[in-house]
């Protein structure tokens, strides 16, 4: 009778832990890209906002505006669309807008520009594919009138000095000085807030540097964290310019 009783308790106590020791499964995590990603240099697949559009070198693409999880917010350069770019310089305050007509990092930068008063200029300015992609030599402002580029760049970071930051120093001339080297700093990760037609948009770039915060003829620019538009977004460099809006070309 005692291994009876004993027998039916052994079984009650084994029921028992069998029940507590099954385990509710966790839901699947949500994963959700926001328009305000993380500043990391590299991007995943993970995009939004996708609509089909032309870009400016006559090509089509599914997205205008796009934001990686874990990585930068960019867009497309639409052909018609004004970057205005906030500029204090030799004292004066004024608007610089850069009117896209056909840019490709890996080919060419062609667009029209006009300043606010109390600058008032205009002129265009067209970077060939040697210039966009191999220079390291830049021009900070331009000259009213037409001006070919073949062996600087302006506006947009060539993909040399892209490819060469990434390991964290490359080498920039500005106008006729004389070569800088370049670095990116540990907290390289920055973010520009934009209006993009109409709306709020957070861009995020890496900063380069020429010396450390606090040093004296410090250079610094900002530039978007994507190779296929690698448009510079802040610049310092004795003086200032920031990207404030991208309004939509007229149709």
């Amino acid at each position: 009778m005692k291994n009876i009783l004993f027998a039916i308790f052994f079984l009650m106590v084994c029921g028992s832990l069998n029940a507590q020791m099954k385990v509710t499964k966790p839901a699947a995590k949500k994963t959700t890209t926001t328009s305000t990603a993380s500043k990391s240099k590299s991007k995943s697949s993970s995009k939004k906002n996708a609509k089909k559009i032309k870009t400016s070198d006559g090509g089509t693409e599914f997205e205008e505006v796009v934001c990686y999880e874990d990585g930068p917010c960019t867009f497309n350069v639409l052909k018609g669309d004004t970057l205005v770019y906030e500029v204090n310089a030799s004292g004066k305050h004024y608007n610089l807008m850069v009117v896209t007509n056909k840019f490709d990092a890996a080919t060419i930068a062609d667009f029209n520009w006009v300043t606010s008063a109390p600058d008032s200029k205009a002129g265009h300015v067209s970077v060939n594919t040697a210039a966009i992609t191999t220079s390291k030599k830049y021009l900070s402002s331009f000259p009213a009138g037409e001006l070919k580029l073949s062996d600087a760049s302006s506006i947009w970071l060539t993909s040399s000095n892209f490819k060469e930051i990434a390991k964290g120093q490359t080498t920039l001339t500005f106008d006729n000085s004389a070569p800088e080297k370049f670095n990116s700093p540990e907290a390289d990760a920055v973010s520009v807030p934009v209006n993009y037609k109409g709306r709020s948009l957070n861009l995020e770039g890496f900063a380069l540097e020429n010396k450390p915060e606090g040093q004296a003829d410090r250079k610094e620019i900002w530039v978007l964290n994507v190779s296929s538009n690698p448009l510079i977004i802040k610049m310092d460099v004795g003086w200032t310019m920031e990207l404030k809006e991208v309004r939509e070309g007229k149709k």
